[in-house]
């Protein structure tokens, strides 16, 4: 009887770990892919192209969000968590690395861009950052702030190969 059932126990292990193998991907060759967070895409009528590379510099406005979307999927398919240091950006490479700087109080943070937005009906809001964030920056209470965002190229490779994407060159 016990011979039985560790036969059975040894076929059940062997056909999750071939389950598994077969939803891996073609080995070292499909390691890394883009994903459709890359495609051009349509919101409100306007016509996005997330870029290709990291270089990236901006100065505008930062709005955050955080109860209304905790928990909710993001474009790079992980929740969203209002008490993690993140942001959305139209078309940032997803995932990417930012520095983040207020610049009414000079406070700055790195945060990891790991969402689509924001698509607020003005053009001057360039990115939204979680409710953590933007207590960090000093602008929770205010709901905006004036910032400039640059993106860090090499943190940027380093946070796509942990969510198993193809980095993209440092520059165009």
């Amino acid at each position: 009887m016990i011979d039985c059932i560790i036969k059975f126990y040894r076929l059940i292990m062997f056909s999750s770990l071939m389950l598994l193998i077969s939803c891996s991907g073609p080995g070292e060759k499909g390691k890394y892919w883009h994903a459709g967070s890359e495609r051009p895409y349509i919101i409100n009528g306007i016509k996005y192209y997330p870029q290709t590379h990291y270089q990236y510099a901006a100065v505008g406005y930062a709005s955050w969000y955080g109860y209304d979307c905790h928990g909710n999927p993001t474009a790079t398919g992980r929740r969203f968590d209002k008490d993690r240091m993140t942001a959305a950006h139209r078309t940032l490479p997803l995932p990417c690395v930012v520095v983040v700087e207020n610049l009414q109080n000079h406070k700055k943070v790195k945060l990891l861009v790991n969402d689509r937005g924001p698509f607020a009906q003005t053009n001057k809001r360039i990115i939204d950052v979680s409710q953590k964030a933007a207590e960090v920056l000093g602008f929770r209470r205010e709901g905006t702030a004036k910032v400039k965002i640059t993106c860090l190229p090499k943190e940027s490779q380093l946070a796509a190969i942990a969510y198993r994407r193809k980095p993209y060159p440092s520059r165009p």
